[in-house]
């Protein structure tokens, strides 16, 4: 039995270990066939083509080289690495055959790694064999567009030579440069030479454009310097010489002198563009152009500050004449005001100052007048001169109108203290007859400090009203310290004679409790004493409130209530 159980399990696993072995070596057949396909993919790879193709172009110099080595490159390849794969994949083969699937598998990698490394230098010889094949075609296309600018540039100078001036030599002489440049350009290229052919096509499109550049600009510059620069120089000579003899004179600005200068540097950028030195020439014209239009705004400014001056001076002279004189006025009203009020804002010595500077400034109007009569006058400085001027009259005559405003309103406010007065001597009289009516056995003492108190300051501002020459200042301080004590002294008047009717109130209300009630008994006896002998109300008041409030709640409330609304219906 036991020998019968070994025999299976011996069997099993023979069966286990075949299928394991059929199903591995099956992978690595699949494998290599998938390796030697990609070696055949490789194999048929163009590149035998490209280089017989370029071997037809008779190739030399750098592109020859170049090429050569690339030609290197794939004969290394095709006998190096391409026998190589094969024998890695043949020893695959083999040591599948033999289930030596380790050494398989090794044969394998190394294969996968040298198909990487080979496919990475068949791509590199690729693209460096159609750079050399497509260098004659970009040289040709190159080199066509370059000629044609050439031969733009040739044109232009055989018909439009006369536009070049001094310059046409020297651009003549970098034409033939480049010719020499064209035609070793076309040696190298003959020769097959297409590398450094590239270098020299390089040279001479920069060399080209740049000319063409060059010849561009050359006209331009030498039009404006020789034309342009000709007549704007002759009109502002003529345009000098007629202001001058118009009687212009202008401040600080030697005009021949800098005209001269701009035609010594139109002469110094004639020689540059001459020379071909366009850049600094170019540069050169726009100091020369910047400078010309200075000029011809300087005396444009001239002629329209004369024309300003013409049309503005006889409106500033009134103007002028118009200020002084109400300063004049101002300080005649001051002089008038002064006898009746004490000024407090130093209106005096504003209007003294403002008479200074209007002296000042009329000296200066003076002064451009008579210069302008003698033909010495800058007119662009007459005409700032008037319109700063005109902007600190307009300041001066505001200055003026609020001084004078402040003089008028002192015997406004006058009159208004005046009416103050009258409306708080009338309160103060109205107090009295109101305390008076009330016949109260007496005024507590504070009372009466108050009331003697601001009767004694309403006089006081009585009296300051009287003074001949009076201090609306202190007038005013005076008015609103009348105005606070009136203000008080009628409420501590509402609040004596409130307190004292309405204890008679309380007392009349609590006599029902009198004989009834000690407390009540006492406290109206209290009440008597604090109301006819001392005076105080209000004392009297809460003490027979209280008393009253402890025998019958809600009593104080009531008796008030009823106080206010006699009071309202006999107001």
């Amino acid at each position: 039995m036991n020998v019968i159980v070994i025999l299976i399990v011996i069997i099993v696993l023979a069966l286990v270990l075949y299928g394991a072995s059929y199903f591995l070596k099956k992978k690595h057949y699949h494998k290599i066939d998938e390796l030697e396909n990609r070696k055949l993919s490789l194999t048929e790879i163009p590149v035998i083509d490209e280089i017989n193709k370029l071997k037809k172009l008779q190739l030399t110099g750098q592109t020859e080289k170049s090429f050569k080595e690339w030609e290197k490159v794939w004969r290394n390849i095709a006998t190096v690495h391409f026998p190589d794969i094969e024998n890695y994949l043949f020893d695959a083969e083999q040591a599948t055959d033999r289930m030596k699937l380790v050494k398989a598998q090794q044969a394998e990698d190394a294969a996968t790694k040298l198909m990487d490394d080979t496919q990475v230098s068949i791509d590199k010889v690729q693209a460096a064999l159609k750079k050399l094949i497509q260098s004659e075609e970009e040289n040709r296309l190159e080199i066509k567009k370059t000629q044609e600018i050439y031969q733009n540039i040739r044109k232009k100078l055989l018909t439009q030579s006369f536009s070049f001036g001094g310059a046409l030599e020297n651009l003549e002489r970098r034409l033939t440069y480049l010719e020499l440049d064209f035609t070793k350009f076309s040696e190298l290229t003959t020769s097959g030479d297409h590398i450094e052919a590239r270098e020299v096509l390089e040279r001479v499109a920069t060399d080209t454009a740049e000319l063409d550049r060059v010849v561009g600009l050359v006209p331009t510059l030498l039009k404006t310097l020789t034309v342009d620069v000709v007549d704007q120089v002759t009109e502002l000579k003529e345009g000098h010489a007629q202001l001058l003899a118009e009687n212009f004179v202008f401040l600080d600005n030697d005009i021949p002198a800098e005209i001269k200068t701009i035609e010594e540097n139109s002469e110094a950028a004639k020689s540059l563009t001459e020379t071909c030195e366009v850049d600094e020439a170019k540069k050169m014209v726009q100091d020369i152009e910047t400078n010309i239009d200075k000029l011809y705004d300087l005396m444009q400014d001239e002629i329209d500050a004369k024309a300003f001056v013409n049309d503005q001076q006889k409106m500033f002279e009134d103007y002028l004449t118009h200020v002084i004189g109400n300063n004049r006025k101002l300080l005649i009203e001051i002089d008038r005001v002064a006898q009746s009020y004490t000024l407090n804002h130093d209106e005096l010595e504003a209007a003294k100052g403002i008479e200074t500077e209007l002296d000042t400034l009329k000296t200066s109007f003076d002064n451009f007048m008579e210069d302008s009569k003698n033909n010495q006058v800058v007119y662009s400085v007459l005409a700032d001169f008037f319109e700063e001027t005109g902007d600190k009259l307009t300041e001066i005559e505001e200055k003026q109108q609020s001084i004078n405003s402040g003089l008028l309103h002192l015997r406004k406010d006058e009159m208004e203290a005046r009416k103050k007065l009258d409306e708080y001597e009338f309160e103060m009289r109205a107090m009295k007859r109101y305390v008076e009516k009330q016949h109260l056995p007496g005024l507590p003492e504070e009372y009466l400090d108050l009331f003697f108190s601001t009767t004694k300051r309403i006089e006081e501002l009585a009296q300051q009203l009287n003074k001949l020459k009076v201090d609306m200042k202190e007038i005013s301080r005076l008015c609103f310290m009348c105005q606070d004590d009136v203000t008080l002294a009628k409420e501590k008047t509402e609040e004596i004679v409130d307190s004292a009717l309405l204890t008679e109130y309380m007392m009349q209300y609590a006599n029902r409790y009198r004989h009834s009630n000690e407390s009540i008994a006492d406290a109206i006896d209290s009440t008597l004493r604090l109301f006819n002998k001392d005076y105080r109300y209000q004392e009297a008041l809460e003490t027979i409130s209280t008393a009253l409030e402890l025998v019958e709640a809600g009593a104080y409330k009531k008796v008030e209530d009823n106080y206010y609304a006699d009071k309202k219906i006999n107001q």
